[in-house]
């Protein structure tokens, strides 16, 4: 696992052994040298030209001589003549500017998310709000139909359902604590039925219902797929619900209508009118 990185670090590249010596009498070679300065990453990267480095000290070098005194070396056969071109290897730019490459892959990545999220909430609100029933297809689906079914008072009917989790497992400690939940909201009240969080698929148990009446509920906001269910209480629930719908039906029906059934600006509900 790679760490972060703070403060200057230099690096020498040879390109080709000279006969000179250096003031130890020691081996030399010509290298390029670059300067890279890090806070957690990469800010800028600088070729510093020629250097030459020792052979027997890595992180030893001396300048290059210049003018007459270069040109005496070279006559004599001690130094390249003429100086070898080099090139900074692009791998090397793009870790000397890594901080900016991170910086850009993130303002990208939510400008996406917005864009993506702005483009879904428009197709949403030209969708007809739905009243239900769910559909019923996977074993899912039935589990959640069948779990409630016993708890349905007269006259209740169930208009969406879902499988989500509490809260986004951000982090160690919040995935330990997490728990899954089965939300279903009825005609009369809102159901979060908690369950065990599987590591491949979700697991079909009943271990608690939490209900809320939906007249003490005078706000819901769903953000980025978790919807927020604020109480007149001053308390708040929530449920996290994933739109892919392999393993339960109804997932985007609940992030779509939910929000508009319960939310400050609700839709108004119509149920069909039996003629005699």
């Amino acid at each position: 696992m790679g760490s972060l990185m703070f403060g200057k670090d230099e690096t020498l590249t040879c390109v080709q052994p000279v006969t000179l010596k250096g003031a130890n009498d020691e081996a030399l070679c010509l290298a390029y040298k670059t300067s890279k300065y890090f806070v957690g990453a990469g800010v800028y990267l600088k070729d510093d030209g020629y250097v030459l480095k020792s052979m027997a000290s890595p992180d030893t070098y001396y300048q290059v001589p210049e003018g007459a005194e270069l040109k005496a070396f070279q006559a004599d056969g001690l130094m390249p003549d003429p100086l070898p071109p080099y090139s900074v290897p692009f791998v090397e730019y793009l870790f000397g500017y890594s901080l900016w490459i991170l910086v850009a892959l993130v303002i990208g990545f939510e400008r996406f998310k917005k864009a993506r999220t702005k483009k879904r909430q428009a197709e949403d609100a030209a969708t007809p709000v739905s009243l239900g029933p769910p559909t019923i297809t996977t074993d899912g689906d039935r589990f959640i139909a069948d779990t409630v079914r016993p708890m349905l008072r007269p006259g209740e009917q169930v208009q969406h359902q879902a499988y989500g989790q509490k809260e986004r497992p951000e982090g160690v400690v919040a995935a330990a604590r997490n728990v899954g939940l089965f939300g279903v909201l009825t005609n009369q009240r809102l159901m979060l039925v908690k369950t065990k969080i599987g590591a491949f698929k979700p697991i079909l148990e009943n271990h608690g219902v939490d209900e809320v009446p939906r007249e003490a509920i005078f706000d819901a906001v769903e953000d980025d797929y978790l919807i927020t269910f604020r109480l007149n209480d001053g308390t708040a629930r929530s449920i996290l619900v994933a739109p892919q719908e392999k393993h339960f039906s109804n997932q985007r029906a609940f992030i779509r209508d939910v929000p508009r059934l319960l939310g400050k600006a609700r839709q108004v509900e119509t149920q069909p009118q039996v003629v005699g």
